[in-house]
Formats: structure tokens, C-alpha cells, sequence
């Protein structure tokens, strides 16, 4: 699955072992969004031992924030069964996007999640 990033919404690239999402994130109706999303996600998810997911945000909205917690919440439970991987990517300048990777980590208990800075 492939949604192409708009100026609302980021590009999503999701296949059997691999999720992207890279961009910014307010969409206008964020069900419209996220539902192919999650769609995708558990498609892929359930044929896949091994997950990848890298998420590069530069900024995201409170309504998206929802839909980040049900994302990480849904790969933090599958991660009981299969071993996913979570990269959260941040500008080495970007404060905030820095402290919410910090704190989607803390919620997270059965999948490795890393915080990292670039340039």
C-alpha cells in the first residue's frame, strides 16, 4: 500500500515487512486518513514475523496524535506474537517531536522502539 504525502497528510508505504510514514500530519478528517492506514497495517502485520515501522514527522495535529496512539497501541499489542521494530526519526533542532517519540516510547512494552536524531 502507497498513499502519496500531500501538503496535509504524509506518504504511508506499508508492505509485508516494512511500514513508512514520513511527512506532516493534519488531515481535515483524520478517519479518512487513518483507516486505509490501520487497514493496511493489520494486513500486513499478520503475515509478517518481523516489522519495521520508521515514522519521520515534522509536525502532527491533536487528532492525529489519537491516531498515533491507536497505531503504536495496535503494533505494541502484536508485538506479544511478532517481533516489531520502531524507529521514530526526529530533526536534531525539533524539540517537540523529539519529547513525543519520548513519550509514545514509554507507552510501549513488547516492541523496541528507538529515537532517532537527524540532521
Amino acid at each position: 500500500m502507497e498513499m502519496a504525502g500531500t501538503t496535509r497528510t504524509p506518504e504511508v508505504k506499508i508492505d509485508s515487512s516494512n511500514c513508512s510514514i514520513k511527512g506532516e500530519c493534519y488531515p481535515e478528517d483524520i478517519s479518512e486518513f487513518s483507516g486505509p492506514v490501520m487497514e493496511a497495517l493489520r494486513e500486513n502485520l499478520s503475515s509478517s514475523q518481523s516489522f519495521t515501522v520508521t515514522i519521520e514527522l515534522y509536525y502532527f495535529n491533536s487528532s492525529s496524535a489519537k491516531f498515533l496512539f491507536d497505531f503504536f497501541e495496535y503494533l505494541d499489542q502484536a508485538g506479544n506474537e511478532k517481533q516489531i521494530r520502531i524507529i521514530w526519526k526526529y530533526r536534531t533542532e525539533d524539540d517537540a517531536m523529539e519529547e513525543a517519540g519520548s513519550e509514545f516510547e514509554e507507552d510501549m512494552e513488547n516492541v523496541s522502539f528507538s529515537l532517532e536524531a537527524i540532521n
